[in-house]
């Protein structure tokens, strides 16, 4: 009984192990980080007009995409209401990455699946998958369930060649705002998990900020797509409770990242990060 039960959790975890979506864009792409922003609130609107404008070669949804409980089936209004209403308009003509947040979890996280299908341009294969958009890789991860078979699953990736490892997921590891650290054993997968990239970017607290290196990789939280939090600035490297989204933009073998912000309706880079090739601090 003991080796069926290793062999089917063997099986299960190589189930998402092959997920992976290939895109080539220009040398020097741009890549827009935006969460927790399906509320139908003038701020969500607000925020998805930015995010039109800023015109980034492709985009990602770091979680808590219908609030406040989910989707009920493929067929729920509400992806129309809360989602395809603010960006249709993006993914007629740009690539966009799905992952779910914990109020997507309260309701039925498999809707997406059937619902991505739907639309070539909008991308979630799997609860957990790779996307590699030129010589940047994105493991893109799921905080709230399956975490034993992230672990194998991240140990299973063919990383090499990858100049910038960017690990997305929907909480982060440290927080300058109202959740503060994950709790156990969320921050022991996040350890581990963070080990194979040089970068994490999260959402679930609603403010935009750079955290600093926590577990020796760069963490970065955007969490501002739809609604705002209070946020203790001297937590951080740099925080503020604002509107807004991460621009990571390509500069040869530099990535830059891009704190962009409302501030008085109108776009404001609030604070810029570069970080060097992985490859060139193996």
């Amino acid at each position: 009984m003991r080796i069926f039960l290793i062999f089917s959790f063997f099986l299960l975890s190589s189930c998402y192990q092959n997920q992976t979506i290939n895109l080539n864009k220009q040398s020097n792409a741009t890549f827009c980080l935006f969460g927790d922003a399906g509320t139908g609130t003038k701020d969500q609107e607000k925020v998805a007009r930015l995010l039109k404008e800023e015109n980034c070669h492709a985009y990602f949804y770091l979680g808590d995409i219908i609030y406040p409980k989910g989707l009920t089936s493929a067929e729920d209004k509400a992806a129309q209401e809360l989602f395809f209403k603010y960006y249709g308009d993006i993914l007629e003509r740009k690539d966009m990455f799905l992952m779910m947040g914990n109020h997507d979890y309260h309701g039925n996280v498999e809707a997406w699946l059937e619902i991505a299908k739907k639309h070539p341009k909008l991308h979630y294969p799997s609860h957990y998958y790779l996307a590699k958009i030129n010589d940047v890789c994105f493991p893109i991860m799921n905080t709230t369930d399956y975490k034993l078979q992230q672990m194998v699953w991240l140990n299973s990736l063919n990383l090499n060649g990858c100049k910038h490892k960017i690990l997305l997921g929907h909480h982060p590891a440290k927080s300058s705002g109202k959740h503060k650290s994950p709790y156990f054993p969320l921050n022991l997968f996040l350890n581990y998990a963070m080990s194979f990239a040089n970068t994490y970017v999260a959402g679930h607290d609603h403010h935009l900020s750079y955290e600093g290196e926590v577990n020796g990789a760069h963490q970065f939280v955007s969490g501002a797509g739809g609604q705002l939090r209070s946020v203790n600035e001297e937590l951080a490297v740099f925080a503020k409770s604002r509107l807004g989204f991460i621009k990571i933009t390509q500069e040869g073998d530099d990535l830059v990242f891009g704190l962009i912000g409302l501030e008085e309706n109108k776009r404001k880079v609030l604070f810029t990060k570069k970080i060097t090739s992985a490859l060139a601090n193996p």
